[in-house]
């Protein structure tokens, strides 16, 4: 999702807020799934959820824009 968004982050505080949580999500995920559990399964997926969905409403919103 990305890759398919030209500005993913127009502000630079909060491009870089979610840049930290998306990595730590994927850190803990490592972690969890290699090592030792952290958080139970749920709880990661509902910061899953919560990390995503913005990225994933600017990617819809941006092809709106596109295709209209």
């Amino acid at each position: 999702m990305l890759i398919l968004l030209e500005k993913p982050f127009e502000k630079r505080s909060s491009g870089l807020l979610f840049l930290i949580s998306y990595l730590l999500l994927i850190a803990i995920y490592v972690i969890q799934t290699t090592f030792v559990e952290l958080v139970s399964d749920g709880f990661l997926m509902l910061i899953a959820v919560v990390v995503v969905f913005p990225l994933f409403v600017r990617l819809v919103v941006s092809s709106m824009r596109k295709g209209t």
